[in-house]
């Protein structure tokens, strides 16, 4: 029998089991499909690698954000590559603006620009930093999961400390990909750029080098992690607690602890008929809204033809990024380009380049009963139609773009449900909410004492955000560990 087992090897997962593994617990992992990571998963085409879902994070180094928790994971010493310091180049309404790192360097750059916004910027900043002194005092066990700041509609934040409509605007740069959302709570908006303020990073190998590490630290202090073993039921001892798994392959497995990382929704759809789950409760998550889903184009570069550009590029294009149409029929307004650090070592030119856009999942549902490798003509012709507006697109801000193509690849909604088990392909899982309680911020706990929820759809979004609800759950796992 096991201490502990952790249903999803994405991120949330397997941070979860290195936390467990080294405090002494007999953790196994499993995961559905044969590849780890979850929406940190690399795929390899023309030779190249490519990141489905990280791109680049914030706050890694020594007395940034998300430090201490690099630490705990065993991540802190990944070959991770900071960007430059104007980390991000913004293109909106026919200018050119460049965010900066650094509280006072992003306070004085922005303010050079919009001198009569130095009172808003400088109390933007302030909010900044008392998220970043007292983000870790979330997972406190006390601290009952909330923060006054989720309750606070970031939108509505913004206007009422900025005036100036372009600045408005270009604070939404960096969070183009992300829930933007007129509801969006304000901790949720600032805790990301926060981060990303601090420094920006990305790093070798992409996404797989993080999950490589934490497979490693998981095996190296006891632990278990098993690929192609999904979860299909959970199994109750009749007293009210969980008492094992069934998995695809026939396999029951036993443990005292429980930690799913899958989507809420689905892991109700898993618990069994008894006494304390009732309908109401089944309901509930299969009627939470979701955030949107991401429309990927990556871009096989030829060699030697396109400067690497340590920095990411975002193109704001729609007159309002809170109220963004993003179905089939709307054209592709807002684009993040993502350079992916060099393959060839001390290279100065890209190798591959990303191109992300924010995509309802209502935009490709028609094929929702279709699986990767076996969609009908008319999904590929959308899904082209769509690529060549987002290169039509950066091209005009990178000219030399369209002539450096070798090979074009394409990723939906429905590719990312398909390979991570999002619902609806979402990027982000449930959405947050300032009209929720507590903001849309889940509790971890589920009826069944011994069985816990984790990841981005419990705390806050993100690889900052899945690391919180990591520790959270944890330490309330050690916690009854303990009291047993």
């Amino acid at each position: 029998m096991y201490d502990t087992i952790i249903i999803g090897g994405g991120y949330a997962g397997l941070t979860c089991g290195v936390i467990l593994a080294k405090s002494g617990q007999r953790v196994c992992v499993l995961e559905k499909s044969r590849v780890l990571g979850g929406a940190f998963q690399c795929f390899q085409r023309s030779g190249l690698r490519f990141d489905t879902g990280f791109h680049y994070v914030g706050g890694v180094a020594e007395g940034e954000i998300m430090h201490p928790m690099m630490e705990m994971f065993g991540l802190a010493d990944l070959p991770w590559v900071r960007l430059d310091e104007e980390f991000l180049e913004v293109h909106c309404d026919d200018q050119i603006y460049r965010l900066h790192c650094g509280y006072d360097c992003f306070v004085e750059q922005l303010s050079s620009q919009f001198p009569e916004e130095r009172d808003g910027i400088e109390a933007l900043v302030e909010t900044m930093r008392n998220v970043a002194q007292h983000i870790y005092e979330t997972v406190r066990l006390d601290s009952g999961f909330e923060n006054k700041l989720m309750q606070i509609a970031a939108k509505e934040w913004i206007e009422e400390h900025i005036r100036d409509p372009r600045l408005r605007k270009l604070l939404c740069a960096q969070a183009v990909t992300t829930d933007l959302t007129p509801n969006l709570p304000l901790y949720s908006f600032i805790q990301s750029l926060n981060s990303f303020i601090q420094h920006s990073y990305r790093i070798e190998g992409g996404g797989d080098t993080i999950i490589a590490r934490l497979r490693e630290n998981i095996i190296a202090h006891g632990g278990e992690v098993r690929t192609g073993c999904e979860v299909t039921s959970f199994h109750d001892d009749g007293r009210g607690k969980i008492a094992s798994v069934g998995c695809s392959n026939g396999d029951v497995l036993a443990a005292r602890q429980f930690i799913s990382t899958i989507h809420p929704a689905l892991s109700v759809a898993l618990m069994p008929e008894c006494p304390q789950i009732r309908g109401i409760y089944r309901r509930r998550f299969s009627r939470m809204p979701n955030t949107r889903g991401i429309f990927t184009v990556q871009l096989a570069i030829k060699p030697d033809t396109i400067p690497y550009r340590n920095q990411v590029i975002s193109l704001l294009g729609s007159s309002d990024p809170w109220n963004t149409d993003y179905s089939s029929s709307a054209p592709v307004e807002n684009l993040l380009i993502n350079y992916n650090v060099p393959q060839r070592k001390g290279s100065r030119f890209a190798d591959n380049i990303d191109l992300l856009t924010p995509m309802d999942f209502n935009a490709f549902e028609r094929w929702s009963d279709s699986r990767v490798g076996h969609r009908p003509d008319d999904y590929r012709l959308l899904k082209e139609a769509k690529a060549q507006e987002c290169i039509e697109l950066a091209a005009k801000h990178l000219p030399e773009l369209k002539d450096s193509i070798t090979a074009i690849y394409t990723s939906t909604p429905l590719t990312y449900r398909d390979y991570t088990g999002t619902i609806e392909g979402s990027a982000y899982g449930i959405s947050k909410s300032s009209t929720a309680i507590a903001g849309g911020m889940l509790s971890p706990m589920t009826p069944f004492p011994n069985l816990f929820f984790a990841g981005q759809s419990i705390m806050l979004h993100g690889m900052l955000g899945v690391g919180m609800s990591s520790i959270l759950v944890t330490n309330i796992v050690k916690q009854v560990a303990q009291a047993q």
